[in-house]
């Protein structure tokens, strides 16, 4: 009895010095205790959220998908509708080059027809000039002419 009582009593010091397995354990459900008790309810709260916000955004995901479809075929449209106004655009310009050029004749036919009637007068004026000075050297000569044969 006595080596009995030594080897347990070896045995527990034994187990105290170099046996922590029973520490640890006590140490380690310690913590985990401290741990869900101070973050669980904060943990459970964000993977609450978290798990909404996936729903929600897994139940936007097909209009996404026709909102993307619908995109594609505005694009065109836009695409189309810029097209048609660029030619709008051309043809105005092109409408306006014809009204300028238009107006440019106009103002150049006038023009013309302006100095066409400055040159009838001065036409006239220089036919006027002629022959009133064809008449003052007809007197002129015709008397010299008269008075030399005289």
């Amino acid at each position: 009895m006595a080596g009995e009582r030594v080897v347990r009593d070896v045995a527990g010091v034994y187990s105290r010095l170099f046996d922590h397995r029973a520490v640890l354990q006590n140490e380690c459900k310690f913590v985990i205790r401290e741990f869900e008790g101070k973050r669980n309810d904060r943990e459970m709260l964000k993977l609450a959220e978290a798990a909404g916000k996936v729903s929600e955004i897994q139940g936007q995901i097909p209009r996404c998908i026709e909102l993307a479809e619908l995109l594609s075929e505005v694009q065109d449209q836009l695409k189309d509708a810029r097209q048609r106004c660029h030619y709008i655009l051309e043809q105005e310009e092109q409408d306006l080059n014809k009204t300028r050029r238009e107006e440019i004749k106009e103002k150049t036919k006038k023009q013309w027809d302006e100095f066409l009637k400055e040159m009838d007068k001065e036409e006239e004026k220089i036919e006027k000039d002629f022959m009133t000075k064809s008449l003052k050297l007809k007197e002129k000569y015709g008397k010299v002419s008269i008075s030399a044969t005289e």
